[in-house]
């Protein structure tokens, strides 16, 4: 896993064995939030390239749309997480029944 590189801005996750025995490690939920946390940012950053768009601050739209793209991907990335997380739940759920 050390030997993966960033690609296109996604980050490997965190070692699991590093978690279990770091009392200060991340685990799935921290990895979760930070990776929600980055879909914002990007999110946010499209937006105010948009807008610098708009008024004429940038002229460079091929960005504009890259930034765009890249966090309209994310953003569907994380909502595919977020529903295969609430499938298992309910299945879960099912078998308790």
């Amino acid at each position: 896993m050390n030997g993966i590189k960033q690609i296109g801005g996604i980050q490997p996750l965190p070692d699991v064995q590093k978690t279990r025995t770091d009392k200060k490690g991340t685990g799935f939920a921290e990895a979760l939030k930070h990776f929600a946390s980055e879909v914002n940012g990007e999110l946010q950053q499209a937006d105010g390239q948009m807008e610098e768009f708009a008024v004429g601050k940038r002229s460079d739209l091929h960005e504009v749309v890259v930034a765009t793209e890249k966090a309209d991907l994310s953003f569907k990335l994380l909502l595919q997480v977020r529903n295969k997380l609430l499938e298992a739940y309910q299945e879960i759920m099912r078998m308790q029944v």
